[in-house]
């Protein structure tokens, strides 16, 4: 297992795996950041949402409503940004892995509800598909953790200094 990491590792360093990494970056960023605002304007609708997985007690269910956008946002801004984008990308898949369990057990229990990804903008029935969603993305920040830790906007090639 650990030769395949290095293999990995080995790939995703080179100039074509960089784009990849960039690219990757930048599709979970926008994928975090249209996710959060929408729980950001509207926790309420977001609570409920939290609340009809029948997973949480009550008392958490606020507090996560609250805290939850507020972390996608910064898991969003890292990876755009590309600082420290390797541990939001870490956060990221733990997340993701987070809210396929949480699909899943709705599956599972028949419970038939939306899955509040994107709040009320993008409504989407809990599915298989929204898990597979879910862990195609968990790939991609899989990816940019194993990357190269690449800060800003890694593809602008440095200027030499002039002497």
């Amino acid at each position: 297992m650990s030769a395949l990491v290095a293999k990995a590792e080995q790939e995703l360093s080179s100039d074509r795996g960089r784009t990849l990494i960039v690219f990757l970056r930048l599709i979970l960023a926008a994928v975090f950041l249209f996710a959060a605002l929408p729980k950001l304007v509207d926790p309420v609708s977001f609570a409920r949402d939290i609340d009809n997985y029948r997973l949480l007690p009550d008392a958490a269910i606020g507090p996560l409503a609250l805290a939850l956008p507020v972390a996608e946002i910064l898991v969003g801004v890292a990876l755009l940004t590309g600082l420290y984008a390797r541990g939001a990308a870490v956060v990221c898949g733990a997340m993701l892995v987070g809210f396929a369990a949480g699909m899943i057990q709705a599956i599972v229990r028949g419970i038939d509800l939306d899955c509040g990804c994107f709040g009320h903008v993008a409504e989407a029935q809990v599915s298989w598909w929204t898990v597979g969603r879910n862990m195609t993305l968990l790939a991609f920040s899989i990816c940019v953790a194993l990357g190269p830790d690449m800060p800003l906007w890694p593809l602008v090639k440095k200027r030499a200094p002039a002497g």
